[in-house]
């Protein structure tokens, strides 16, 4: 096969050598534009030799919260209250970090919605608002002084009425819309625009999804009677005992089949008030064990052509109800799947007292800085029914920051002894090729080949000049060469030779 490179002109077109494999993989082939590629699920991915995937876990930052609950016998009006659930948004207008967080008062069951800001996200702000006038005194950052536990709030990219930039669904279900995020007014004259029976009883999650066009929320499922929908819970004698002991109540006498299973559901509007019967999009099945099957909470991050989601699931062990987070995504926006082996992506403290040790929430939603994505939590002290672990009285929660690489939640492993990723077809987006890998102590080569398999002369092995760095960018050349013009459009498949390596993700840009 005669060479497409030529050294004076660059890569040039070979009409007659392309043709035939551009036929071959009509119908078959993948247009990934310049997306980046990840590996969440096998929608790229068409074999894997010799390598594995890993769900990586993101790293806790300092180990304590980057926002403390205020202790018991503070002056504050918030001390001794519980974080619940919170939004938190950088909004690129003020070069702010926003957070609107929800607090829980055990004593009075108040329900209050506070708001902080930051200028790096790491320390927080409560600015005196002067909105809402609580226990005599207006010298606070309060926002709503009720029905503040369950809200979910963001910035609508598409609206043009600068009055309802912000917008927010709360506690009920209903919608308000704000310009500045502090003062709200309500849609639909106050009444709830979402309303399934038995109804929602945790935060709802709101955006706009550009490429479905339409609103989506995020929302508890409570219409799956355990009976229905967990049979054995009902009908095993040990079920049964472990689920008393779990979510018994008091006095331990609470039983499955009058209770429905916590699910996830998805609604979808055109503008926000009218809303679509809610579909279950995550439900338990027989892949998850007994009792590892209440979905508690879903936080979505939209990160190029795909939505990942983050959720709580209880319970982790027999005795206390305890939640970890596991990880979720979806291609099309309305059809969600279960990602990393469901596996824990971010684990609970193991440290009785921690702040974290109970159960995590995390927080809407995933922010990416810089070659980063940050993930806020919410992390309570005590288990699920509010108990701290045995030998504490009283506990933590608090509001803290884990980060994880960029792209990086599902990686694609080699070891010493090597090992080999090869693409499906699609069609090269982009003069370059990009790629996000920690060879630090190892290699990552990259082949082209053609769309039906056969190596492309010049684009093998070994013309691969091999990347042996960490970095999220690296660009791939071959004998020094990295511009893909002349292929641009033209369906290939990449083949990824690894050895004691990690490759995160690739993309395609232009020049």
């Amino acid at each position: 096969m005669q060479s497409p490179w030529n050294s004076k002109s660059g890569f040039i077109l070979l009409g007659c050598v392309f043709a035939g494999w551009v036929t071959a993989a009509a119908g078959s082939t993948l247009d990934v534009g310049q997306n980046r590629q990840l590996f969440v699920d096998d929608h790229i991915i068409e074999s894997l030799d010799g390598v594995t995937k890993t769900l990586n876990q993101p790293v806790k930052y300092g180990g304590q919260p980057v926002l403390p609950m205020v202790p018991e016998g503070d002056p504050s009006w918030e001390a001794g209250m519980h974080f619940c659930f919170i939004t938190i948004l950088f909004d690129e207008a003020d070069g702010l970090y926003k957070m609107w967080y929800s607090l829980w008062g055990a004593k009075d069951q108040s329900m209050i919605l506070a708001y902080a800001t930051s200028r790096d996200g790491i320390r927080w702000v409560k600015p005196s608002l002067g909105i809402v006038e609580h226990r005599g005194s207006r010298d606070n950052n309060i926002i709503m002084d009720r029905d503040g536990l369950e809200t979910g709030v963001f910035i609508d990219p598409r609206e043009t009425d600068p009055a309802k930039r912000f917008k927010m669904l709360y506690q009920g279900i209903r919608a308000a819309y704000s310009a500045d995020g502090l003062r709200w007014t309500d849609y639909n004259e106050g009444e709830k625009v979402i309303f399934h029976s038995p109804g929602h009883d945790s935060q709802p999650v709101p955006y706009w999804d550009g490429r479905l066009g339409k609103y989506v929320a995020i929302i508890r499922d409570r219409t799956g009677m355990i009976k229905d929908v967990r049979k054995k819970m009902v009908s095993d004698p040990w079920a049964r005992r472990v689920y008393a002991q779990l979510w018994g109540g008091p006095k331990k006498d609470r039983v499955p089949e009058n209770h429905s299973l916590r699910r996830v559901g998805q609604v979808e509007s055109d503008d926000f008030v009218h809303w679509t019967p809610m579909r279950t999009v995550v439900a338990a099945d027989d892949q998850d064990p007994m009792h590892r099957d209440q979905f508690y909470n879903m936080q979505v991050m939209l990160h190029d052509e795909l939505r990942i989601g983050l959720m709580t699931v209880f319970s982790y062990g027999y005795e206390r109800p305890r939640g970890p987070v596991q990880l979720t995504y979806s291609r099309d926006g309305l059809n969600w799947h279960r990602g990393g082996d469901r596996e824990v992506f971010l684990p609970l403290s193991e440290r009785a007292g921690d702040f974290d040790w109970g159960f995590i929430w995390p927080v809407q939603g995933p922010l990416v800085r810089d070659d980063e994505i940050w993930i806020y939590y919410v992390g309570w002290g005590a288990d699920h029914n509010s108990v701290p672990p045995d030998g504490f009285d009283g506990f933590k929660s608090g509001v803290a920051l884990s980060k994880l690489r960029l792209d990086g939640f599902v990686s694609v492993d080699a070891a010493a002894e090597g090992g080999v990723l090869t693409t499906r077809p699609f069609r090269i987006g982009g003069a370059k090729l990009l790629i996000n890998a920690d060879a630090a102590a190892g290699r990552v080569q990259v082949e082209i080949l053609t769309a039906d398999g056969k190596p492309l002369q010049n684009f093998g092995r070994n013309d691969c000049d091999a990347l042996e760095s960490d970095a999220i960018r690296h660009r791939v050349t071959w004998n020094g060469q990295g511009d893909l013009e002349g292929l641009e459009g033209q369906p290939v498949r990449l083949k990824f030779h690894m050895k004691n390596a990690k490759l995160f993700s690739f993309r395609f840009r232009d020049r």
